[in-house]
């Protein structure tokens, strides 16, 4: 393992990334003041961001987390510091566009190498508070590497490696035609039902939404400043996906009254091809349990599967109703373990099924 990484902007993922290898190498935290205060208990060394004289030299790997914006701008921070590096050092981003990204941090000079990087992980949260060791866990972690390389360097690999994180490979161009699709645009329109849903329903009737709305709504909760640098970015590509996707809805209002079953196929069959689980880089297998209304009930499920040693990848509840009980959603890497886990369900009285 690399003995000191350097974490520029210290944030949810870097607080993650921090959490998670902190036993196992130095920890260089760069940030804000108020923010290096409170996060004493993640770093072993902490900078504020002009320090650069300091926090430069010395790390075998550079991961710049901050908003977009700000990573463009320490890139530029680390060209014009090239000369306090005697020795080589790499140097990522966290970002969630790469072009822009990826063209300044090329053009870097030695001792810099620079790959371009996206977690496929995180939260509608932000901050180091809500810091998640197991957040990169299996998620893909893309990349995107210069011409001169040819393959992801030691140090980043170590990185990846012990977070458990699946590298891919990725021109920086296809990364940001990928994510306006997959990501940007439904940041938006998730953002459109929440900001339009009608006045009336928000003051009478919101309390009767159901998993569909909460689902749906669920990144609306997502914080502007860091979106704000996402859509500047990577905004051809957005506008692309977001127009498409209007005048898709636009023709489903048309067809209303004279059905929509064509529709309705092709999106099942999108949302069935989907991989199995939460930012998981392959299939789970997924149980559903039906639970009673009753303290201990969450317990009473999960217990008996860990004195068996099944370990689960991913846990859910879903529609939940008081008085009635709801259904737990639980997912194992194994097919093996998910039968397993429907065997012991039913033998403690609890229907389970697979999904």
């Amino acid at each position: 393992m690399f003995k000191r990484i350097t974490l520029v902007g210290f944030g949810l993922l870097a607080g993650s990334i921090a959490a998670a290898i902190r036993q196992k190498t130095t920890i260089r935290a760069v940030s804000s003041k108020s923010t290096l205060q409170k996060a004493k208990e993640l770093a072993d060394e902490f900078f504020e961001y002009d320090d650069v004289k300091n926090w430069l030299p010395g790390s075998d790997l550079i991961l710049l987390c901050s908003p977009i914006k700000h990573i463009l701008s320490t890139i530029d921070v680390l060209r014009k510091n090239a000369d306090l590096l005697t020795e080589e050092v790499m140097v990522s981003d966290i970002g969630s566009t790469k072009a822009e990204i990826c063209e300044k941090g090329f053009a870097l000079p030695k001792p810099f190498v620079f790959v371009g990087g996206h977690p496929m992980a995180g939260s509608e949260k932000h901050g180091f508070e809500h810091s998640d060791p197991s957040i990169f866990e299996n998620a893909y972690w893309l990349y995107c590497l210069p011409k001169n390389l040819a393959e992801l360097p030691k140090p980043l690999h170590e990185l990846l490696d012990f977070l458990g994180s699946r590298p891919v490979q990725i021109a920086p161009t296809d990364h940001d035609f990928a994510m306006a699709w997959l990501s940007h645009a439904p940041q938006l329109l998730s953002t459109s039902i929440a900001a339009g849903i009608s006045p009336e329903v928000v003051k009478n009737h919101l309390h009767l939404a159901g998993r569909g709305f909460r689902d749906m709504t669920r990144i609306a909760g997502s914080s502007w400043g860091m979106w704000k640098d996402i859509l500047e970015t990577n905004r051809k590509n957005i506008d692309e996906a977001l127009g498409t996707y209007a005048q898709k809805a636009l023709e489903i209002k048309s067809k209303l009254s004279s059905g929509l079953e064509e529709d309705f196929s092709r999106g099942n069959e999108t949302r069935h091809s989907l991989a199995t689980g939460k930012n998981y880089a392959y299939p789970l297998y997924e149980v559903v349990a039906n639970i009673p209304d009753e303290p201990g009930s969450i317990l009473k499920a999960l217990n008996p599967l860990a004195d068996e040693g099944i370990n689960i990848r991913d846990i859910e509840l879903m529609k939940v109703r008081e008085g009635v009980g709801g259904i737990l959603l639980l997912a194992f890497k194994a097919e093996n373990d998910a039968n397993n886990a429907i065997k012991i369900l039913e033998s403690r009285g609890i229907h389970a099924v697979s999904r």
